[in-house]
């Protein structure tokens, strides 16, 4: 998806009128919140005097801050307003989370709303008939407020299964007071990323940390890269599409050689292959690495009065940097639209679950919320609040800054097969076990065997 110079001022233009509108976890636990009305069972659907029970899956377990406790504001002013509603709310972290939903989609458990990945994990569900089909319409005009072209990774067959909450883009966050009293350069290049990661490793600091176990930032990492070399947001998911191929590129081959470079000079902390989402995010926001590689749903980190405030007031945001000699630039955002919600279609109040859906993903809640207390970027156009953190100012630059967009992580945009198998692929070649070549091979049979 390219922006021009000129869509990108229409964009800035659409936010200085709108005074203003601008343009995608998790620590461990499992955790059911009970959220009562006035009573507690049963009921009819859609009636507004019986009492009904919704159930709602999420993958937010802290529902004292960031996005967990912007969800928690929606269910608690819905309740407010519907006291005949009771909604019990399922919490895991990201990974038993996804394992679970698997779980359910497998027994077609009756829940009435779940937090759902686009693309190739929505479309496991949607292939299994456990999510239902939306009406586009229905979430057009103000009510609603979404951005074009939110949807993508939620269509399959030109029909949509979910909405969108955030919008979603890599970047990287880093410590500034680190920077500054170990006098290293903010990186502005690729080799100027590695430098900074051998100088903080020289003094003992863990320079970027990674969610190794997790295996998806890897691929996004690489696609980044790709990105940088070639200015080509299209290249990476051509070839998951098998328009083009992994191997006998010379983009894929140089991309894949950077790649190596991070790993070979130990950018990333010790042990990363075994740092999940929670731990690579405490390791820097205890101070303990320079920088995180992650995505933007991270805004809340600046208004947690749960992490240091020393690291409150020095988390900032780098763009991914560019690589020299590369066609791209550090405008070409890896942007997509990647967690939402869906309707179950085993759901046993299937009115009643919409009419609370509906409101969850309403301009004023959701997406007004989430930015109000500062938990990320919404999909949705929404008015600043004047009191936004500096972060929250830095990722907006950052979207709104952009020359181009992916629309879509290469790692969502083939099958649950393709994923699995890729995934599997970049956990060979970062625990040291495949060169370029053979990552790039490995690649390419999962694209060909999809």
């Amino acid at each position: 998806m390219v922006m021009n110079s000129k869509s990108t001022r229409n964009i800035l233009l659409v936010t200085a009128l709108a005074a203003v509108s601008v343009l995608s976890a998790c620590g461990g636990g499992n955790d059911k919140n009970n959220n009562a009305g006035s009573s507690t069972n049963g009921g009819t659907a859609g009636s507004a005097d019986k009492e009904v029970t919704l159930r709602l899956f999420s993958n937010l377990p802290d529902r004292k801050s960031g996005q967990g406790l912007a969800e928690q504001m929606v269910i608690d002013n819905y309740i407010k307003a519907n006291p005949n509603v009771k909604i019990d709310i399922e919490t895991l972290a990201e990974e038993p989370f996804k394992n679970k939903l698997k779980a359910y989609m497998a027994s077609n458990e009756s829940l009435d709303v779940t937090m759902v990945h686009g693309g190739a994990e929505l479309n496991t569900l949607v292939q299994a008939g456990y999510v239902k089909e939306l009406n586009p319409a229905e979430y057009e005009g103000d009510t609603y407020k979404f951005l074009p072209g939110v949807y993508k990774s939620f269509t399959f067959n030109d029909k949509l299964y979910g909405l969108p909450r955030n919008s979603d883009y890599e970047v990287i966050y880093y410590n500034k007071k680190l920077f500054d009293d170990n006098g290293i350069k903010i990186p502005t290049t690729y080799a100027e990323l590695l430098e900074a990661g051998k100088q903080f490793r020289a003094k003992g600091i863990e320079p970027m940390s990674m969610n190794g176990k997790d295996l998806w930032s890897f691929a996004a990492f690489f696609q980044d890269l790709v990105v940088r070399l070639t200015g080509d947001q299209n290249l990476m998911l051509d070839a998951v599409a098998k328009k083009k191929n992994f191997t006998g590129d010379e983009n894929f081959l140089a991309a894949a050689k950077l790649l190596a470079e991070a790993r070979d000079t130990k950018l990333f902390q010790e042990s990363f292959m075994t740092a999940d989402y929670g731990a690579s995010q405490n390791l820097f926001t205890q101070g303990r690495a320079a920088m995180w590689y992650m995505g933007s749903w991270e805004a809340g980190m600046a208004t947690n009065d749960k992490l240091p405030e020393d690291f409150r007031n020095n988390v900032n945001v780098l763009k991914f940097p560019v690589v020299d000699g590369g066609k791209g630039k550090n405008t070409d955002l890896l942007a997509w639209n990647g967690g939402g919600y869906s309707l179950v279609s085993s759901s046993k109040h299937p009115e009643e679950a919409k009419k609370f859906f509906d409101y969850m993903m309403s301009a004023d809640q959701w997406a007004k919320i989430v930015w109000d207390t500062g938990a990320a970027v919404p999909a949705q156009k929404y008015e600043l609040s004047g009191k936004e953190s500096e972060l929250q100012k830095q990722l907006t630059e950052v979207l709104t800054g952009a020359t181009s967009t992916a629309g879509s992580i290469a790692l969502d945009s083939g099958t649950p097969k393709f994923k699995d198998d890729a995934q599997n692929a970049f956990g060979k070649f970062f625990a040291g076990g495949s060169t370029p070549e053979q990552l790039l091979a490995d690649l390419q049979k999962a694209a060909e065997t999809q």
